[in-house]
Protein backbone atom coordinates (compact mmCIF):
# COMPACT_ATOMS: atom_id res chain seq x y z
CA UNK A 1 0.00 0.00 0.00
CA UNK A 2 2.41 2.95 -1.25
CA UNK A 3 1.87 6.45 -0.84
CA UNK A 4 -2.43 6.29 -0.65
CA UNK A 5 -3.55 9.10 0.70
CA UNK A 6 -6.53 9.66 2.78
CA UNK A 7 -7.91 13.10 2.54
CA UNK A 8 -9.63 12.85 5.59
CA UNK A 9 -6.81 12.54 7.52
CA UNK A 10 -4.52 15.76 6.54
CA UNK A 11 -4.85 19.13 8.03
CA UNK A 12 -7.68 21.79 6.59
CA UNK A 13 -4.60 23.91 5.47
CA UNK A 14 -2.85 20.84 3.34
CA UNK A 15 -6.20 19.73 2.35
CA UNK A 16 -6.18 20.85 -1.59
CA UNK A 17 -2.31 20.46 -2.00
CA UNK A 18 -3.13 16.99 -1.23
CA UNK A 19 -5.64 17.04 -3.74
CA UNK A 20 -3.32 17.67 -6.21
CA UNK A 21 -0.85 15.28 -4.72
CA UNK A 22 -3.39 12.37 -4.72
CA UNK A 23 -4.91 13.33 -8.78
CA UNK A 24 -1.23 14.56 -10.20
CA UNK A 25 1.25 12.76 -12.15
CA UNK A 26 2.34 10.13 -9.23
CA UNK A 27 -1.25 9.47 -7.75
CA UNK A 28 -4.32 8.26 -9.42
CA UNK A 29 -4.44 7.14 -12.96
CA UNK A 30 -8.00 6.20 -13.75
CA UNK A 31 -9.08 10.09 -15.07
CA UNK A 32 -5.44 11.14 -16.21
CA UNK A 33 -5.23 7.59 -18.34
CA UNK A 34 -8.73 7.88 -20.02
CA UNK A 35 -9.02 11.19 -20.54
CA UNK A 36 -11.84 12.23 -18.63
CA UNK A 37 -12.29 15.74 -19.05
CA UNK A 38 -15.83 16.73 -16.69
CA UNK A 39 -17.71 19.42 -15.63
CA UNK A 40 -16.76 19.46 -11.87
CA UNK A 41 -13.35 18.39 -12.33
CA UNK A 42 -11.84 20.86 -15.07
CA UNK A 43 -14.51 23.36 -14.50
CA UNK A 44 -16.02 23.30 -18.68
CA UNK A 45 -19.51 23.38 -19.32
CA UNK A 46 -20.02 19.85 -20.99
CA UNK A 47 -17.69 17.17 -19.85
CA UNK A 48 -16.00 14.58 -22.59
CA UNK A 49 -14.09 12.07 -22.95
CA UNK A 50 -12.29 10.89 -26.26
CA UNK A 51 -12.65 6.92 -26.94
CA UNK A 52 -9.36 5.22 -28.14
CA UNK A 53 -8.86 1.82 -29.43
CA UNK A 54 -7.78 0.06 -26.11
CA UNK A 55 -11.56 1.48 -24.95
CA UNK A 56 -13.35 -0.31 -26.94
CA UNK A 57 -15.19 -3.99 -26.14
CA UNK A 58 -14.48 -7.43 -28.44
CA UNK A 59 -16.65 -6.17 -31.09
CA UNK A 60 -15.92 -2.81 -31.15
CA UNK A 61 -18.07 -0.92 -28.58
CA UNK A 62 -17.07 1.51 -26.08
CA UNK A 63 -16.63 -0.75 -22.62
CA UNK A 64 -19.07 -0.58 -20.14
CA UNK A 65 -16.24 0.49 -17.46
CA UNK A 66 -15.05 3.24 -19.96
CA UNK A 67 -18.57 4.63 -19.84
CA UNK A 68 -19.17 3.82 -16.39
CA UNK A 69 -15.50 5.75 -15.73
CA UNK A 70 -16.85 8.64 -17.84
CA UNK A 71 -20.00 8.92 -15.83
CA UNK A 72 -18.82 8.58 -11.87
CA UNK A 73 -20.97 10.80 -10.90
CA UNK A 74 -22.40 11.13 -7.59
CA UNK A 75 -23.41 14.34 -6.84
CA UNK A 76 -20.63 15.45 -5.10
CA UNK A 77 -17.42 16.02 -5.64
CA UNK A 78 -13.97 16.46 -4.82
CA UNK A 79 -14.04 20.07 -4.60
CA UNK A 80 -17.23 20.10 -1.79
CA UNK A 81 -16.60 16.45 -0.55
CA UNK A 82 -14.26 13.91 0.16
CA UNK A 83 -16.71 11.34 -1.87
CA UNK A 84 -17.10 7.34 -1.82
CA UNK A 85 -19.68 5.77 -4.61
CA UNK A 86 -22.09 3.77 -2.99
CA UNK A 87 -23.79 2.35 -6.47
CA UNK A 88 -23.34 2.72 -10.65
CA UNK A 89 -25.04 1.84 -13.20
CA UNK A 90 -25.30 2.44 -17.17
CA UNK A 91 -28.24 1.68 -19.18
CA UNK A 92 -26.53 1.26 -23.12
CA UNK A 93 -28.83 2.22 -26.23
CA UNK A 94 -25.71 2.33 -28.64
CA UNK A 95 -22.57 0.19 -28.82
CA UNK A 96 -20.83 3.31 -29.79
CA UNK A 97 -18.67 1.28 -32.80
CA UNK A 98 -18.43 4.37 -34.98
CA UNK A 99 -17.98 6.91 -32.03
CA UNK A 100 -14.87 9.06 -31.69
CA UNK A 101 -15.94 10.61 -28.56
CA UNK A 102 -18.17 11.82 -26.41
CA UNK A 103 -20.15 14.42 -24.90
CA UNK A 104 -20.74 14.10 -21.08
CA UNK A 105 -24.11 15.94 -19.24
CA UNK A 106 -24.25 15.38 -15.79
CA UNK A 107 -27.11 16.39 -13.72
CA UNK A 108 -27.47 16.55 -9.97
CA UNK A 109 -30.76 15.46 -8.89
CA UNK A 110 -30.26 15.51 -5.17
CA UNK A 111 -27.77 16.22 -2.45
CA UNK A 112 -28.82 15.87 1.03
CA UNK A 113 -26.95 16.11 3.95
CA UNK A 114 -24.72 12.65 3.60
CA UNK A 115 -26.25 10.84 0.01
CA UNK A 116 -25.93 12.72 -3.15
CA UNK A 117 -27.76 11.26 -6.97
CA UNK A 118 -27.12 11.81 -10.05
CA UNK A 119 -27.66 11.17 -13.72
CA UNK A 120 -25.73 11.84 -16.97
CA UNK A 121 -26.74 11.62 -20.41
CA UNK A 122 -23.26 10.29 -22.86
CA UNK A 123 -24.30 11.50 -26.38
CA UNK A 124 -21.62 11.42 -29.46
CA UNK A 125 -19.62 14.34 -29.65
CA UNK A 126 -20.35 14.92 -33.69
CA UNK A 127 -24.07 13.63 -33.50
CA UNK A 128 -25.56 15.48 -30.05
CA UNK A 129 -28.92 13.97 -30.67
CA UNK A 130 -27.69 10.36 -30.73
CA UNK A 131 -27.71 8.98 -27.20
CA UNK A 132 -25.44 6.44 -26.45
CA UNK A 133 -25.69 5.61 -22.92
CA UNK A 134 -27.46 6.90 -19.74
CA UNK A 135 -25.82 6.60 -15.87
CA UNK A 136 -27.00 6.33 -12.30
CA UNK A 137 -25.35 7.12 -9.54
CA UNK A 138 -25.37 7.32 -5.95
CA UNK A 139 -22.63 8.66 -3.44
CA UNK A 140 -21.68 9.06 -0.05
CA UNK A 141 -19.95 12.34 1.35
CA UNK A 142 -16.95 10.53 3.77
CA UNK A 143 -15.97 13.93 4.88
CA UNK A 144 -16.29 18.02 4.35
CA UNK A 145 -14.12 19.81 1.90
CA UNK A 146 -12.91 23.33 2.51
CA UNK A 147 -15.13 25.90 1.42
CA UNK A 148 -12.77 27.78 -0.39
CA UNK A 149 -9.65 27.48 -2.04
CA UNK A 150 -10.36 24.54 -4.48
CA UNK A 151 -9.10 25.12 -8.59
CA UNK A 152 -10.19 23.36 -11.14
CA UNK A 153 -7.44 20.82 -12.09
CA UNK A 154 -5.69 20.90 -15.72
CA UNK A 155 -7.20 19.38 -18.38
CA UNK A 156 -5.53 16.18 -18.85
CA UNK A 157 -3.08 15.38 -21.89
CA UNK A 158 -4.64 13.27 -25.10
CA UNK A 159 -2.85 10.20 -25.99
CA UNK A 160 -2.10 9.47 -29.14
CA UNK A 161 -4.23 6.40 -30.90
CA UNK A 162 -1.13 4.63 -32.26
CA UNK A 163 0.43 0.99 -32.39
CA UNK A 164 -0.76 -1.48 -29.84
CA UNK A 165 -1.92 0.14 -26.73
CA UNK A 166 -1.72 -2.40 -23.85
CA UNK A 167 -5.13 -3.17 -22.16
CA UNK A 168 -6.56 -0.81 -19.75
CA UNK A 169 -6.71 -3.76 -17.42
CA UNK A 170 -2.30 -4.47 -17.94
CA UNK A 171 -2.35 -0.55 -17.39
CA UNK A 172 -3.76 -1.12 -14.14
CA UNK A 173 -1.79 -4.29 -13.37
CA UNK A 174 -4.54 -6.61 -13.77
CA UNK A 175 -4.67 -10.38 -14.91
CA UNK A 176 -7.31 -12.20 -16.58
CA UNK A 177 -7.54 -15.90 -16.34
CA UNK A 178 -11.03 -17.51 -17.30
CA UNK A 179 -13.24 -16.60 -15.04
CA UNK A 180 -10.94 -14.48 -12.47
CA UNK A 181 -9.13 -11.36 -12.80
CA UNK A 182 -6.43 -10.49 -10.24
CA UNK A 183 -5.32 -6.92 -9.64
CA UNK A 184 -2.37 -5.85 -7.24
CA UNK A 185 -2.12 -4.50 -3.71
CA UNK A 186 -3.60 -0.97 -3.28
CA UNK A 187 -1.20 1.75 -4.20
CA UNK A 188 -0.94 5.74 -5.31
CA UNK A 189 -2.22 4.96 -8.57
CA UNK A 190 -5.20 2.87 -7.48
CA UNK A 191 -6.25 5.12 -4.66
CA UNK A 192 -9.31 7.17 -4.11
CA UNK A 193 -8.96 10.53 -2.13
CA UNK A 194 -10.33 8.55 0.90
CA UNK A 195 -7.65 6.08 0.48
CA UNK A 196 -9.01 3.02 -0.58
CA UNK A 197 -9.43 0.90 -4.42
CA UNK A 198 -10.52 3.43 -6.38
CA UNK A 199 -14.17 3.14 -8.52
CA UNK A 200 -11.95 2.93 -12.04
CA UNK A 201 -9.66 -0.54 -11.60
CA UNK A 202 -12.76 -1.71 -9.71
CA UNK A 203 -14.81 -1.45 -13.53
CA UNK A 204 -12.43 -2.47 -15.36
CA UNK A 205 -11.32 -5.33 -13.11
CA UNK A 206 -15.12 -6.49 -13.09
CA UNK A 207 -15.79 -5.57 -16.99
CA UNK A 208 -13.29 -7.29 -18.22
CA UNK A 209 -14.66 -10.83 -17.12
CA UNK A 210 -18.14 -9.56 -18.18
CA UNK A 211 -17.00 -8.84 -21.45
CA UNK A 212 -14.78 -12.38 -22.10
CA UNK A 213 -18.26 -14.09 -21.17
CA UNK A 214 -20.31 -11.94 -23.29
CA UNK A 215 -17.31 -12.66 -26.12
CA UNK A 216 -18.01 -16.09 -25.63
CA UNK A 217 -21.72 -15.81 -26.64
CA UNK A 218 -21.68 -13.27 -29.46
CA UNK A 219 -23.33 -10.70 -26.75
CA UNK A 220 -22.27 -7.58 -25.49
CA UNK A 221 -22.88 -5.33 -22.65
CA UNK A 222 -26.61 -3.37 -22.35
CA UNK A 223 -26.75 -2.91 -19.30
CA UNK A 224 -24.02 -2.43 -15.96
CA UNK A 225 -24.58 -2.26 -12.48
CA UNK A 226 -21.54 -2.01 -9.48
CA UNK A 227 -22.75 -1.53 -5.76
CA UNK A 228 -19.92 -0.80 -3.80
CA UNK A 229 -20.07 -2.61 -0.78
CA UNK A 230 -17.14 -1.67 1.51
CA UNK A 231 -13.67 -0.22 0.96
CA UNK A 232 -10.96 -2.15 -0.53
CA UNK A 233 -7.91 -0.60 2.00
CA UNK A 234 -5.38 -3.49 1.53
CA UNK A 235 -5.24 -5.80 -1.64
CA UNK A 236 -4.73 -7.56 -3.67
CA UNK A 237 -8.02 -8.30 -5.23
CA UNK A 238 -9.66 -10.65 -6.83
CA UNK A 239 -12.79 -10.14 -9.02
CA UNK A 240 -14.52 -13.18 -10.33
CA UNK A 241 -17.58 -14.91 -11.60
CA UNK A 242 -20.29 -16.18 -9.18
CA UNK A 243 -23.21 -16.76 -11.79
CA UNK A 244 -24.08 -17.00 -15.56
CA UNK A 245 -27.68 -16.54 -17.21
CA UNK A 246 -27.53 -17.53 -20.81
CA UNK A 247 -31.35 -17.73 -22.38
CA UNK A 248 -33.39 -17.18 -25.48
CA UNK A 249 -30.17 -14.79 -26.92
CA UNK A 250 -30.30 -12.80 -24.23
CA UNK A 251 -27.75 -13.47 -20.66
CA UNK A 252 -26.83 -11.76 -17.66
CA UNK A 253 -23.60 -12.28 -15.10
CA UNK A 254 -23.04 -11.39 -11.67
CA UNK A 255 -19.46 -10.64 -10.50
CA UNK A 256 -18.16 -9.76 -7.72
CA UNK A 257 -14.46 -8.42 -6.33
CA UNK A 258 -13.12 -9.03 -3.00
CA UNK A 259 -10.12 -7.71 -0.60
CA UNK A 260 -7.69 -10.85 -0.04
CA UNK A 261 -5.47 -8.36 1.83
CA UNK A 262 -8.81 -8.19 4.36
CA UNK A 263 -9.94 -12.14 4.75
CA UNK A 264 -11.69 -11.47 1.31
CA UNK A 265 -14.18 -9.25 2.74
CA UNK A 266 -16.61 -8.17 -0.47
CA UNK A 267 -15.74 -4.99 -2.24
CA UNK A 268 -18.17 -4.78 -4.68
CA UNK A 269 -20.53 -6.87 -6.65
CA UNK A 270 -21.86 -6.48 -9.77
CA UNK A 271 -24.70 -7.51 -12.63
CA UNK A 272 -23.96 -7.02 -16.55
CA UNK A 273 -27.36 -7.56 -18.36
CA UNK A 274 -25.99 -9.04 -22.26
CA UNK A 275 -27.58 -8.70 -25.53
CA UNK A 276 -26.78 -10.49 -29.03
CA UNK A 277 -24.98 -8.55 -31.38
CA UNK A 278 -25.34 -8.92 -34.94
CA UNK A 279 -21.58 -8.34 -37.18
Amino acid sequence: MANAIDLRKVETGSFWASLRSAMGQDGLLTYRYLGRVAQNMHGVPVGSMKIRSDMRDWHGGIRAAVLAIATAETGFSDFNAVPAPIEAGLSILDAGRDVREVQLRAEVLKLGRTLGFSRTFVTDADQPEKVIAISRGVGIKLAEAPESGGEPFPLPDDMADAGELPSLLTVFGGVLDGDVCCLPELSAGSSSTSGSLHLGPIHIALDAIADANARQHRMRIADWNVMFLSAGTHGPFRAELTRRMVQAGDGAVVLSLVDEGRDDRLVATATAVLRSVDL
